[in-house]
């Protein structure tokens, strides 16, 4: 039995591990806390190469777009298919970068916010919620980009072979390599990925 499975099966896995990898590196939330709960109120600490990655990342997508607007681009369809799938993989990151800088920007305002209304405790604990609220978008936002701006493996678009056979151990060995084929065969539907046996 062969099965043949999407290389979104084994790039999730790969991919999945380099984040927890990239994660390690940067610093921890902090967190204020109050008699009730801890709110957090500051993001996590984004890591310096990641900001001038994505500065570079959001100045590459410009000129791209840029390019895609010259006629000499438009009228070679290779180039230009070339350049919108470039385009097409740094939008999202550039977006998320552009969300994440408006998210600092409102936690800014929210301090702001609750520091002059301290003698109103509804308003304080307002901010705070906000506060706390873009925190947890903002750092969801920075693993997401961190994720993305990993380096891809070349295998990634790759397709895989895997052949399952039974061992030793008569009709169950048979049975568990049935099973185990049955498995994969699920997981690769999941995926998406193309299968044939």
């Amino acid at each position: 039995m062969i099965a043949r499975a999407s290389p979104a099966t084994s790039a999730a896995s790969r991919a999945s591990a380099r984040a927890k990898n990239a994660r390690d590196g940067r610093a921890t939330a902090l967190g204020t806390t109050t008699n009730r709960r801890t709110v957090r109120t500051r993001a996590v600490d984004v890591p310096e190469f990641l900001v001038q990655k994505l500065e570079a990342t959001t100045r590459t997508h410009g000129e791209i777009s840029e390019r895609m607007a010259d006629p000499s681009v438009t009228g070679d369809p290779k180039e230009f298919q070339k350049l919108s799938k470039a385009l097409g993989e740094l939008t999202s990151v550039v977006e998320q970068y552009a969300r994440y800088k408006e998210c600092m920007e409102e936690i800014s305002e929210a301090r702001a916010m609750a520091k002059d209304a301290a003698g109103d405790d509804e308003m304080v604990a307002m901010a705070k919620e906000e506060i706390e609220a873009l925190t947890t978008e903002s750092d969801a936002l920075v693993e997401t980009m961190t994720l993305a701006l990993l380096p891809k493996d070349p295998l990634d678009e790759k397709n895989i072979m895997l052949e399952i056979r039974a061992g030793t151990g008569g009709d169950e060995a048979g049975i568990w390599a049935g099973d185990l084929y049955r498995m994969y065969m699920r997981f690769a539907e999941r995926e998406d990925g193309k299968r044939r046996s």
